[in-house]
């Protein structure tokens, strides 16, 4: 009987080494870099307005580094939080209410603004003015939900909307190269008011997406989902 059990215990496998967890800096770096040609593409298409012959008297519109920044960014936080799922049980987060209230309330305000305050009759234009408040809605009902099918509409949803977002910047910002090269200082003033615009959508609805799914996405935010 002792041979046997030293038999058994001789070929007992060693435990396996917990797998390391990988590095977070280059994802931030990511994420910064994305920032940082973000904010140069804005930098470059503000230049080109206020003073053109920096740039050789034409009017240039930054929407590459934008675009390629946003990229970067969405890239950074997929690394800092897969998509893979945690295993382990669900557990309540009172955030989930916070986050879905927020975006509910959001949505509902946006809805107001597209029928009552900002109306378009541009099919394109609607469509797209109307994207912010669908989606909104859907990251609300997604993570009020609080099923394994809510996450990834959470999820999806607030991605969809950042693309928007992107979109209707790049939208703007054409629109005032347009009447800053046609209307002269009439189209400059406008412009700067084109730019105000698109700090106040950046920071609208911008920022709501980015930290919902910052929360979804982390351990927490799948875990409250049972995801």
């Amino acid at each position: 009987m002792a041979r046997a059990k030293g038999k058994s215990k001789s070929k007992a496998k060693p435990a396996e080494p917990l797998p390391v967890e990988r590095s977070r800096v280059p994802a931030a770096l990511t994420i910064a870099l994305g920032i940082v040609l973000v904010i140069v593409g804005f930098v470059i298409t503000a230049v080109s307005f206020s003073a053109p012959t920096a740039t050789g008297g034409k009017v240039l519109i930054a929407y590459g580094p934008v675009i390629i920044g946003f990229v970067a960014i969405a890239r950074g936080a997929l690394q800092l939080a897969p998509l893979a799922p945690t295993g382990l049980p669900r557990k309540p987060d009172p955030r989930r209410w916070i986050y879905g209230g927020i975006a509910l309330l959001f949505a509902v305000v946006q809805m107001y603004c597209a029928i009552a305050v900002i109306p378009n009759r541009l099919p394109s234009a609607a469509v797209h003015l109307w994207s912010f408040p669908v989606l909104t809605l859907a990251m609300a009902v997604g993570t009020l939900s609080g099923m394994r099918y809510g996450w990834w509409v959470t999820v999806l949803g607030g991605g969809a909307l950042l693309l928007s977002v992107m979109l209707v910047i790049v939208r703007i910002l054409v629109s005032a190269a347009f009447l800053a090269g046609v209307y002269g200082a009439f189209g400059k003033a406008a412009a700067t008011f084109s730019f105000v615009s698109i700090a106040l959508i950046a920071q609208v609805a911008g920022l709501v997406p980015i930290f919902h799914i910052r929360w979804a996405m982390s351990r927490r935010g799948k875990r409250a989902f049972g995801v």
